[in-house]
């Protein structure tokens, strides 16, 4: 693993289920650059991601977001 830990929150504008938000930090977590990704229970709208900064870019990450579908911005 790589020393270039960094991290980044996920905003996402609609409200999610339970089962959304299960799938999408599953779907985060898919890529391999991703360490975690989780959506805290006190902030569902706001995900936070652990990724490796060598091997991908935040922005990359959030397109993988956009691509489920969901409106999200970076914060």
């Amino acid at each position: 693993m790589s020393d270039a830990i960094s991290d980044f929150m996920v905003h996402v504008g609609e409200s999610l289920s339970a089962e959304q938000i299960r799938k999408m930090e599953a779907r985060v977590r898919d890529h391999h650059c991703v360490i975690s990704a989780a959506f805290p229970q006190r902030t569902p709208h706001l995900m936070m991601v652990v990724y490796d900064s060598e091997c991908t870019h935040a922005k990359d990450i959030l397109g993988h977001v956009r691509a489920s579908g969901a409106h999200a911005t970076m914060l």
